[in-house]
C-alpha cells in the first residue's frame, strides 16, 4: 500500500509545475473561504465582469478602443442596474407583500380542506391523521411567520448592507473592466518563473468560467421571460415574484426546480380555487 501510494506521488507531484499548480489552486480556496463575506462585493464584481467582458470583446473585435469599449458596455450595465434597483426590485417587494398579506387566506382555506379529507375519503384518511396534520400545519405556519417576523425586524441591517453593496459593486466592475490587462499582470508578477501550466490551465478555466456564467445569465434571462409570459398569459397572481424564482431556479440543477414547484403549485391552485 505504501509502495502503490509513493508511486502514485511520484508520479503526479514529481514535476514542480504541478506542485505549483496545486499550491495555486489550494491558496486560491483558503483564501476565498476566509474572505468570503468580507470580500463578496469584489467576488460578484468579478463575475459580473466575467459576463460582461463579452460585450467588451465583441466591440474590441470591431475595431473600437478597449477604454470606450469599457465605458460603452458600463453605461449599458448601469442602465440595467438602476432598472432593476428602481423597478424590479420593488415591483418583487410589492408582490412578495401581497403574498404575506394573502397568505394567512390559503392557510385558512388549506386546513378547511383537510378537515374534508375523512368525510371524502375515509377509506385513507381517519380524523386523528387529519389532526395530527392540521397540528404540525399550523406549528410549521406559526415558525414562519415568526421567521418573517424576525427577518423584518433585522431589515434595517440588511439594507445598509445592500446599499453598500449597491455601491461597491458597479465600481468595483467598473475597473475589473478597464483594469483587467494590469490586474492579471500584476497577479503574474508573484508567479514563478516556470509557470507554463498554470498559464494553460489558467486560459482553459477562465474560458470555461467566462462561457459558463454568461450562459447561465442568458438561461436566467430566458427561462424568468418566458415564465412571466406564461403566468401573465394565465392570470396567475404575483406572476413576477414567482417568474423571477424560476429564473434563478436554474442556478441549482434539478434541486432548485424542484423547490420552486411547490409555492407555484400552491399559488397557483388557490387562484384558481377562489377564482372559480
Amino acid at each position: 500500500m505504501l509502495n502503490y501510494l509513493k508511486t502514485w506521488f511520484d508520479r503526479h507531484f514529481s514535476d514542480p509545475r504541478v506542485n505549483l499548480l496545486a499550491l495555486l489552486l489550494i491558496g486560491a480556496t483558503v483564501l476565498i473561504l476566509l474572505t468570503s463575506k468580507i470580500l463578496m462585493p469584489i467576488f460578484i464584481a468579478v463575475v459580473l465582469a466575467y459576463l460582461l467582458e463579452g460585450l467588451v470583446g465583441l466591440l474590441t473585435r470591431r475595431n473600437v478602443p478597449r477604454m470606450g469599449a469599457v465605458i460603452i458596455v458600463f453605461i449599458l450595465f448601469m442602465a440595467a442596474f438602476l432598472a432593476v434597483l428602481l423597478a424590479g426590485i420593488p415591483a418583487m417587494y410589492r408582490q412578495l407583500a401581497l403574498l404575506l398579506q394573502d397568505l394567512p387566506n390559503m392557510i385558512s382555506q388549506a386546513q378547511q380542506m383537510l378537515l374534508l379529507l375523512p368525510e371524502r375519503y375515509p377509506n385513507i384518511f381517519s380524523e386523528q391523521q387529519v389532526r395530527e396534520l392540521t397540528t404540525n400545519f399550523r406549528a410549521e405556519t406559526n415558525r414562519f411567520a415568526q421567521w418573517v417576523l424576525s427577518y423584518s425586524l433585522s431589515s434595517i441591517p440588511a439594507l445598509l448592507i445592500f446599499v453598500v453593496y449597491a455601491v461597491i459593486v458597479p465600481v468595483a466592475v467598473f475597473f475589473c473592466l478597464k483594469d483587467k490587462n494590469m490586474i492579471l499582470n500584476w497577479l503574474a508578477e508573484y508567479l514563478p518563473n516556470e509557470r507554463e501550466l498554470v498559464q494553460q490551465v489558467w486560459k482553459e478555466t477562465n474560458q470555461q468560467i467566462a462561457n459558463y456564467i454568461r450562459g447561465k445569465f442568458w438561461e436566467i434571462l430566458i427561462v424568468g421571460g418566458v415564465t412571466y409570459l406564461v403566468f401573465t398569459l394565465l392570470g396567475l397572481n404575483f406572476a413576477f415574484l414567482l417568474s423571477v424564482l424560476v429564473g434563478f431556479s436554474v442556478l441549482i440543477p434539478y434541486i432548485g426546480a424542484t423547490l420552486v414547484t411547490f409555492p407555484i403549485a400552491l399559488i397557483a391552485f388557490f387562484s384558481i380555487r377562489n377564482g372559480s
